[in-house]
């Protein structure tokens, strides 16, 4: 009996035992049932993690980041071969022959040859008397045909030129250069009729 209860007063019947979380129950109190206030915990009471289990879950871990690396290894792959050239295309674009650089031709020399079939004219292109003459003598010694003498249409040609009609007589037109020792050997049908050299004698070989 309680002491606080008086000699004629009745005392309650004492309530049940509590757990940890303020339930009543009827079963004997045990270990169990003195939880720490504010402790909202179950299953407190199992038993700690094993070794064996610890390297399972670390096994199943790394099993699991394998498995990850080769699902994108693969992947990777897949990706490459669809956005990848074809070897086919590859090998055709290999085989293609690179543009060829068009080779310069050098015209080949061409050797003055005297030739006496061709019809020379001499025309005396400045105002010294004589020139045409002295010039024609010059050519018939050295072998040439010479069948015109006369003066130019004008009379202020610099510089000797041997005009030729076609390209078959520049190797005589070379050589009339030569003979004439100076001048210039040009290709000029409108004053070379064919089959015939005009030979304008300029100042610098007048004197």
């Amino acid at each position: 009996m309680s002491a606080s209860c008086g000699a004629s007063s009745v005392c309650p019947a004492p309530l049940p035992p509590q757990d940890g979380f303020g339930r009543h129950v009827n079963y004997p109190k045990d270990r169990f049932d003195d939880i720490p206030p504010g402790l909202d915990r179950r299953g407190a009471h199992r038993a700690p993690r094993t070794r064996l289990a610890k390297l399972a879950s670390w096994l199943w871990g790394l099993l699991a980041v394998v498995v990850i690396v080769a699902v994108a290894a693969v992947a990777m792959q897949v990706i490459n071969g669809v956005v990848s050239f074809s070897p086919t295309a590859e090998t055709e674009a290999s085989e293609t022959p690179a543009e060829e650089v068009p080779v310069e031709e050098v015209p080949a020399e061409v050797v003055p040859q005297l030739d006496p079939n061709v019809s020379v004219r001499v025309l005396n292109g400045t105002e010294l008397a004589g020139v045409a003459g002295g010039t024609t003598s010059e050519l018939t010694a050295a072998g040439w045909n010479v069948t015109e003498t006369a003066d130019a249409p004008t009379s202020d040609y610099e510089t000797t030129t041997v005009s030729y009609n076609d390209a078959s007589q520049e190797p005589a037109a070379l050589a009339l250069v030569q003979s004439l020792g100076g001048g210039t050997a040009v290709l000029d049908p409108n004053v070379a009729a064919a089959g015939t050299i005009v030979v304008i004698v300029g100042t610098d070989l007048a004197g």
